[in-house]
């Protein structure tokens, strides 16, 4: 889901009423914060060391690892979680996340 808006549009608040909400009727949620353009795409989904082809996580793919995990903060009666991209709206982030997507929309990493 995309919320989109003029800066100090309440796009933040949306999602934080919105989380609040979700926890405060029983639907416990969480979630983790990424300004994309704050990184390079290789450190957002991660990449192949082409000479030792080892694989290096990328914020995505540690942030899902850790949701999946059951540790606090992300125990396992917690049933929503998200990871919010949180900056401007780039056409090349945002078709770089879109190369990572399936026909379905599932996010789809080589790890």
């Amino acid at each position: 889901m995309f919320i989109i808006g003029n800066p100090g549009s309440a796009k933040s608040t949306i999602w934080k009423v919105l989380a609040k909400t979700m926890t405060s009727i029983g639907h416990t949620t969480v979630y983790d914060i990424i300004d994309p353009k704050a990184v390079s795409a290789d450190e957002l989904y991660g990449c192949m060391n082409p000479k030792t082809k080892e694989w290096k996580d990328g914020v995505l793919s540690v942030m899902m690892r850790d949701m999946n995990k059951n540790n606090p903060p992300y125990k396992p009666t917690h049933k929503y979680k998200w990871v919010i991209l949180d900056g401007d709206v780039d056409p090349e982030w945002i078709e770089s996340l879109n190369t990572v997507m399936d026909d379905n929309k599932v996010l789809t990493l080589v790890s």
